[in-house]
Order: C-alpha cells, then sequence, then structure tokens
C-alpha cells in the first residue's frame, strides 16, 4: 500500500502506436480466456453480436483493435465455444478482424456482386444462418436488457432483422444473460493493473495540480 502523505506523481504516456500494440495484446487476452470462461458460467455456447456503424454495442469497445474507430457498416461478431480444450472461435461477418481477433468470415457461396465484394444487407443474415446452422448451438446470448446499458447494445431495428435471419427453431434457443457483457466489460486482467495504476496516479496528480493555488 502506497502511504497517504506520497503526493501524486505523472507519468508519461508512451506513444501511441506503442500503447496500441500493448492494448492489442490486451484485448486478445481478454477474448481468448476471459469470454469462454463467461460464456460457460452463464450457459451459452454461442454470443452473438450485431451493431450498425456510429450504433456500436458498449461490449464492442472491449473487442476492437485500439487502431479502430469504429464499427463498420452493419457489422456481426459471433463468439462460439467449441468445448473445454478448444480454442473459442471467433468469427467476423463484416467490420474486419480487429487486427486477428476474429477470422473475417465469407461463405462459399458466390456473392452476386462479385467474390471478393464486402457482405452488406441480406447477404450478411443468410451467411450468418449458415453459421448457426452448422455449428447448432444449444444456447444463443444477445445483448439486450431494460435495466442495465451495457448489457442493452442490440439495437431495436438489428434484433428485428436478426429474429427473421435465426427463424422459430434457432429464437426459441436465445437467452439475454445481462451479466455476460456486464461482466466481461469490467473484467480486468492482473497484467493491465500496472499500467492502470501509473494511469490513475497521472490522473490525480493531474487533479491535484489543477485544483491547487499553483493554478
Amino acid at each position: 500500500n502506497v502511504p497517504e502523505n506520497v503526493p501524486p506523481r505523472m507519468h508519461a504516456l508512451p506513444p501511441l502506436r506503442e500503447q496500441a500494440v500493448v492494448e492489442q495484446e490486451w484485448a486478445n487476452q481478454r477474448v481468448r480466456e476471459v469470454i469462454p470462461m463467461l460464456m460457460r458460467e452463464h450457459g451459452v455456447d454461442m454470443w452473438i453480436l450485431s451493431m450498425r456503424e456510429y450504433e456500436e454495442d458498449p461490449v464492442f469497445w472491449a473487442i476492437k483493435a485500439p487502431t479502430t474507430f469504429a464499427a463498420r457498416r452493419r457489422s456481426i461478431y459471433v463468439f462460439y465455444d467449441r468445448g473445454p480444450g478448444q480454442e473459442l472461435e471467433r468469427l467476423a461477418l463484416g467490420g474486419g478482424s480487429q487486427g486477428g481477433l476474429f477470422q473475417a468470415y465469407r461463405s462459399n457461396r458466390p456473392s452476386p456482386r462479385g467474390e471478393n465484394a464486402e457482405l452488406v444487407g441480406d447477404e450478411q443474415w443468410r451467411l450468418l444462418l449458415e453459421v448457426v446452422e452448422d455449428r447448432d448451438p444449444s444456447a444463443i446470448a444477445v445483448n439486450i436488457d431494460e435495466h442495465w446499458a451495457c448489457a442493452d447494445g442490440l439495437g431495436a431495428g438489428e434484433w428485428e432483422a436478426l429474429q427473421r435471419a435465426l427463424g422459430p427453431d434457432y429464437l426459441s434457443r436465445v437467452k439475454r444473460p445481462p451479466r455476460l457483457a456486464v461482466e466481461f466489460i469490467a473484467h480486468r486482467l492482473p497484467e493491465m493493473m500496472p499500467e492502470y495504476r501509473r494511469r490513475e496516479e497521472t490522473v490525480h496528480a493531474i487533479i491535484s495540480q489543477a485544483f491547487s493555488n499553483a493554478v
């Protein structure tokens, strides 16, 4: 513990590119280790996050690359738990790989707009149904909740489109565990804490100076 009479200290932040390398590794570790742990705890084997550009799910900010500014067009991210001892499957149906966090997934079927065309609209939803049918999950999590803002990231229009895409069988398997999103956003790795402490010391030092007689 730091004694109370020790003055706060300012720590110089590394350049943004160096910060991005560290934050990317944190995101990789959190996605690989924390998400499967929480999905098993909350009894789901698939988690679907769908969002549009500038209407991002709060979870997006915890699964994106640090160099990503916003979701792209419609971004659909799918987590699938293949079971103990197997790596969590992470698919991006639009939105890019986020620095390798996700596999940018494409259908084997030819697109009417060309082989390498970006998926949009109904093509994305058809591909999502293919993904779900191929994996046949028993429980699918979505982020809808009337009480927890950080667990309510699925927009009304996205939810309507997702319902049409999944159909009645898979809709009957949908669950809304609010703590899945909340606990993932809140979770901090032990490796993150020393850096967090340095940043908090800097914040308190700035506050102390800003409200002092020196200013």
